[in-house]
């Protein structure tokens, strides 16, 4: 432990809410990283959401929204009724309107469980599609995505879980197996898992998709979070916001992927009032996003059919926009499909 990591234990434990913690030590870790929900507090999330329904370059919403508008009552089936909806990483459930459309639809009424950090948010967002849909009720909770499948782990319902956004493509690509298979553990036969997943691959694109647009969110925002949390002195002007893309041949089960960091723009050092604690940053050192190599995965269909059978499940069916580049895709439990495909 160098001196930096004392001085971090040391302080954390006395000034710094216990959430907050993690942020703390991968900032000072030695490949300093910001956690994936950190990003998305409710000022975060509000300007995500406004972004990625109005970019030209972004389309993964739009690619979804497509999908779920062809598709939503295919998704709903998946799971017979009396069902409870999940949405992991929900933020304002924009897209995910349609398939509570079509479950209440098939239903009759149905229960939704939004789970995000921004807590405030979702609660706000729930209260909200409560007044739009009398049939639904909706229990927000608050917490990491594993934390909310534990969380409707032990309810009776058949469970309907979606992970959209290409947001499960952010976790660690040496982690997303081990973390399905803990899913998969919570799960039972009549549940389903849904994943909304980017399949775009053209550099150019993918350039342009995480473009300097994002600097409101993921420069700007993030520090100010940091100011405001840890009584830092950061000057957002110091840091570059850097995308890179790293392409991995198509017939090997990891994808290619998306890096993104902060790059300091100069030699200097950072003020943590609330620790005191400096941090020094080199000239070009990075802070990067979340804790793996990756931001977010590019698949195939190919890879994602690995992924699968690595993970206790299997595919049960999947959909695809005009272009074939995003896909949504139904993975149950594997001794569901097998047992299907022998009878």
């Amino acid at each position: 432990m160098n001196d930096q990591d004392s001085d971090v234990t040391a302080t954390t434990n006395r000034h710094v809410p216990e959430e907050l913690t993690s942020v703390v030590a991968s900032l000072t870790s030695e490949r300093r990283y910001v956690p994936q929900w950190y990003v998305y507090d409710t000022r975060g999330s509000e300007l995500c959401e406004e972004l990625i329904q109005k970019s030209k370059a972004y389309k993964i919403w739009q690619h979804e929204h497509s999908i779920f508008q062809t598709h939503a009552d295919d998704i709903a089936s998946k799971v017979s009724p009396p069902a409870v909806l999940v949405d992991l990483g929900s933020g304002a459930s924009s897209k995910t309107r349609l398939v509570i459309e079509a479950m209440l639809k098939r239903h009759g009424r149905a229960a939704f469980v939004p789970v995000d950090m921004a807590k405030e948010y979702i609660a706000t967002c729930g209260r909200q599609l409560e007044k739009d849909y009398p049939a639904l009720t909706v229990e927000p909770f608050g917490g990491l995505y594993l934390d909310g499948v534990r969380h409707v782990a032990s309810r009776k319902e058949a469970k309907l879980l979606l992970w959209l956004g290409n947001s499960f493509s952010n976790v660690s690509i040496h982690h997303q197996v081990e973390l399905l298979q803990e899913i998969r553990a919570q799960l039972s036969d009549g549940d389903r898992l849904v994943l909304g997943v980017d399949m775009n691959t053209d550099r150019e694109a993918v350039s342009q998709a995480y473009g300097d647009e994002w600097i409101p969110i993921w420069r700007d925002n993030l520090v100010s979070r940091f100011n405001k949390d840890f009584g830092e002195d950061m000057d957002a002007e110091r840091f570059e916001y850097i995308c890179e893309f790293v392409e991995n041949p198509p017939d090997q089960d990891e994808p290619s992927y998306v890096v993104l960091s902060l790059r300091s723009s100069c030699k200097q050092r950072v003020h943590f009032e609330t620790l005191g604690l400096d941090i020094d940053f080199e000239d070009g050192e990075k802070i990067y996003f979340y804790e793996g190599p990756n931001t977010s995965c590019k698949w195939n269909l190919m890879q994602l059919r690995r992924l699968a059978d690595k993970s206790g499940f299997a595919v049960d069916a999947h959909w695809t926009n005009d272009e074939e580049n995003y896909c949504v895709i139904c993975f149950a439990p594997a001794n569901v499909i097998h047992t299907s495909l022998e009878g």
